[in-house]
């Protein structure tokens, strides 16, 4: 059966309940299906197959799916077609809903879909806090504000049915996103709740996966002792309970601490016993988490030989049961394996299919890691061209995948300014509502005795002095957070275009009538890139993008963006100015200049005639400038002097400015304006703009035909 999802998990078939009812009327034939879905196997993570509980970071959450098939004459059918052939008939059924179980846990927007579906039917509250809780899980790691809001509804409703399990649940969810969001220490405390009400029931199976979850959350901050307690805690409890799929998974996460610490010995010995308990619970699919883990223990070891059998042990099981995300994992730790063997041909082989396997499983680490691997492969096989393209792909990813995490990051800042805000409103709320009660008691107190009023409103006043104390420790907590939130914002949007995204404008779009438009290109750094390594290919370039923010920064410019070795930057946008041009004419003068020093880098590596140089395009004219995206903002240009500036730098030559005529006006313009006004000066406080604008000729500009252009040099 082929699935249109790109993303395959394999699911397995817990528990088959069948109940037959027998009318002469029609009658549902109900069997309910309890399956756990989807797994993350990567290089030091788990798979635990382990219900009703979450355990971080891979532990699925049960799904139950019931399929009602209306019978008629449930009895006559029986005698009709035998006992043989209804058996058969259900055998049939059965496998249906086996085949068809795989591609609904592939889906997880499509169980949340049928989660929400069931939540519209205004259930049972029992099964409403399940439902919620449900959702909570499954967008844990995809909309985590919305994953939070549905944990603590889960945790309302079931805190006043008193579902003390469902409780712990609630709290193991919403640790789990907090977790995810950065915030550990919200993460911990709800945690702590769940061990808490645990213990409190003697819930020893409870605990000892909040054990797990405290132990995943300490390994994440990277207190690996603190992690090391609460795992022996965990595999102390399972042990107890004779559970061996709790057990191995326990052994997974020790070996993992000890991993991280770098005590080898230790981690594969866990791993060890991992695997063995998988084998004895036939489990297959976790099998492959510490085949994995030893393999790569192995390599950081240095044994290549055990190392390469490990990574083939799970080649074999991820083929077998077409686990993409393993698969990707287990590749590019062969790949490293043929690497260190000077197998170079191999390692790309291997890295190339663990990058169409981590795509297909949108797992973006081992993209990450194949990535990378192309990068150093085809540098260690002097092909520095491609390598320089793997690298480029690599670090777009990287920097893809940090945007990401400054995303969720600020999105946690706002949940918990939110929260904090709404606590202190309730705070302040419930202080004056006791105020009002005691000046109440007070008042009917008066009549009985005077000196009791009096000490009634002393307590009062002390009371009110704490409550605004407490108050304004709130609000400068809150402000603190606001600060930051702006911070995040500020590195990624100008100045004035964050405050007005701070002031609530969702969509802004503006339009300027006059903006000058510069692109750079570096020439003979393709070149170079093939002569150079890795490391300090991108060195040089960020040096040399530095510098260009710096003058910039120096002119009053705003950069657009970069676009490999290609830089763009504006004068006029967001901010207008009537000197637009020239200041971009100084910041090109000096971006040439610049240039010129790195040139001396450049001869180290570079044949005679053949150093770096910049190929500078200027246009003036109208533009329009705004605000895309959701998660990720950008501030980008748009409109024909956009078009034409690139233009001229393309058609522009090295080591020289090539401006339009309309830029050459626009300075023109500039020089007469100083000349009657000379007390205001220029940008740079010079009297006389030093330019001059040498006459190129009549070119032919994609679009625009012939156009008359300069080329721009000091006077």
């Amino acid at each position: 059966m082929k699935h249109s999802s790109p993303l395959v998990l394999n699911a397995k078939l817990r528990r088959t309940r069948q109940h037959f009812y027998k009318w002469n009327t029609d009658i549902p034939v109900c069997v309910d299906f309890k399956m756990l879905y989807g797994s993350s196997i990567q290089t030091g993570e788990s798979n635990a197959n382990t219900p009703s509980v979450p355990q971080e970071p891979d532990y699925s959450s049960p799904i139950k799916i019931l399929l009602c098939i209306n019978v008629k004459g449930f009895q006559s059918t029986i005698q009709h077609l035998g006992m043989q052939h209804l058996l058969l008939s259900m055998a049939m059924l059965i496998l249906f809903v086996h085949l068809s179980i795989p591609y609904a846990s592939a889906q997880p927007s499509r169980v949340a879909d049928s989660l929400q579906r069931a939540l519209l039917g205004n259930p049972h509250d029992s099964i409403k806090v399940r439902l919620l809780n449900g959702l909570a899980w499954e967008y844990r790691g995809l909309q985590m504000l919305r994953a939070l809001e549905y944990g603590k509804q889960a945790l309302e409703l079931a805190a006043k049915l008193e579902l003390r399990d469902e409780m712990i649940n609630s709290h193991n969810y919403i640790g789990v996103v907090y977790r995810n969001m950065g915030n550990y220490t919200q993460s911990m405390s709800s945690y702590l709740r769940a061990l808490e009400i645990a213990e409190t029931d003697k819930n020893d199976k409870q605990i000892a996966y909040c054990y797990n979850n405290i132990g995943n959350l300490y390994m994440k901050q990277k207190q690996y002792k603190s992690a090391l307690e609460n795992c022996l805690k965990a595999l102390a409890a399972f042990e107890r309970l004779s559970d061996t799929r709790g057990t191995a998974y326990a052994h997974l996460r020790i070996g993992e601490v000890y991993e991280k610490q770098q005590q080898n010995e230790q981690a594969i010995e866990h791993y060890q016993e991992s695997l063995r308990l998988r084998k004895e619970l036939g489990d297959k699919e976790g099998l492959i988490t510490p085949l994995i883990n030893i393999a790569t223990v192995y390599r950081q070891m240095g044994n290549d030989s055990l190392a390469f059998d490990f990574y083939n042990q799970s080649l074999v099981l991820e083929q077998e049961l077409n686990h993409h995300k393993g698969l990707a994992g287990s590749l590019v730790g062969l790949g490293h394996v043929y690497m260190k063997r000077g197998n170079f041909g191999e390692a790309i082989r291997s890295a190339e299919e663990s990058l169409y396997h981590s795509r297909r499983a949108a797992a973006i680490q081992e993209e990450i890691s194949a990535l990378k691997l192309l990068t150093e492969a085809y540098s260690k096989k002097n092909d520095y061209a491609k390598a320089f393209q793997w690298q480029e792909a690599f670090l777009r990813l990287r920097d893809s995948l940090q945007n990401d995490e400054t995303s969720s990051q600020m999105a946690s800042l706002r949940a918990e300014y939110e929260a904090e805000k709404r606590e202190a409103e309730i705070v302040l709320l419930n202080k004056n509502k006791q105020m009002q009660t005691w000046l109440l008691i007070g008042s009917t107190l008066a009549l009985i005795a005077f000196v009791a009023l009096s000490v009634v409103l002393f307590r009062l006043n002390k009371q009110r002095r704490k409550a605004n104390k407490d108050l304004q420790l709130q609000n400068t907590r809150i402000e603190e957070e606001r600060r930051r939130a702006e911070a995040l914002l500020l590195n990624i949007l100008p100045a004035a275009i964050a405050e007005r995204m701070k002031s609530g404008e969702t969509t802004i779009a503006e339009y300027f009538d006059g903006a000058t438009v510069l692109f750079a290109d570096i020439v003979g750094f393709t070149e170079l890139a093939s002569r150079l390594a890795p490391g300090e290919l991108v060195g040089m370039l960020d040096a040399i993008f530095s510098d260009f923010d710096a003058l910039a920064d120096k002119y009053g410019l705003e950069k657009i963006k970069t676009i490999g070795d290609s830089y763009m930057v504006v004068s006029g946008v967001p901010q207008p100015r009537v000197d637009h041009a020239e200041r971009v004419a100084f910041f090109a003068l000096e971006a040439i200049d610049t240039m010129h020093r790195y040139n001396t880098i450049a001869a180290e590596n570079a044949p005679p005639h053949s150093l770096l140089e910049l190929r500078i395009g200027i246009h003036t004219g109208k533009v329009v400038a705004g605000v895309i995206g959701k998660k990720k903002f950008a501030y980008d240009l748009w409109g024909d002097t956009v078009n034409i500036a690139s233009r001229m730098e393309s058609h522009g030559a090295s080591g020289q400015i090539h401006i339009s005529d309309d830029v050459r006006l626009e300075l023109i313009k500039a020089q007469q304006q100083l000349n009657q006004e000379p007390h205001k000066g220029s940008a740079t406080t010079a009297m006389i703009l030093p330019f001059q604008c040498v006459e190129r000729g009549e070119i032919e500009v994609k679009g625009k035909g012939m156009m008359k252009t300069y080329f721009l040099q000091r006077a």
